[in-house]
């Protein structure tokens, strides 16, 4: 008897990184033109404003600010790391964002494989 369930796991895998493949589009978008995006992360709604894209053990991320969290503006604004397994629903918002001035693209962390920064 054949195996049936490895064909719907490699067609899992394959759209899980197809999936992949298209918010890392739109989070490089995100950053070449400052807009925040709109995410859903660990079932909360929030708008992020990226400014890196990059690889760390194979995984990709994404640090960004937090702009909002669950319809409120948080009490400090400041760049948090965010896998990108772990985010849903995310699309482009009309909003702009200007980047944290404290921001450096040349961070030490980013040395494994940083794919896209803010453009400045």
């Amino acid at each position: 008897m054949h195996n049936m369930t490895a064909p719907a796991q490699d067609g899992a895998a394959a759209a899980a990184e197809e999936a992949r493949a298209t918010i890392s589009d739109i989070i490089r978008f995100a950053l070449m033109q400052r807009i925040c995006l709109s995410v859903r992360y660990n079932n909360m709604d929030m708008v992020l404003a990226p400014h890196m894209l990059w690889t760390r053990h194979g995984d990709l991320h994404v640090d960004a600010v937090t702009v909002e969290r669950a319809g409120s503006a948080p009490k400090v604004f400041k760049i948090g790391t965010f896998k990108l397994a772990g985010l849903g629903n995310v699309a482009l918002t009309s909003r702009t964002f200007v980047p944290q001035p404290d921001f450096n693209p040349s961070d030490p962390k980013y040395a494994e494989a940083p794919i896209g920064s803010v453009a400045r």
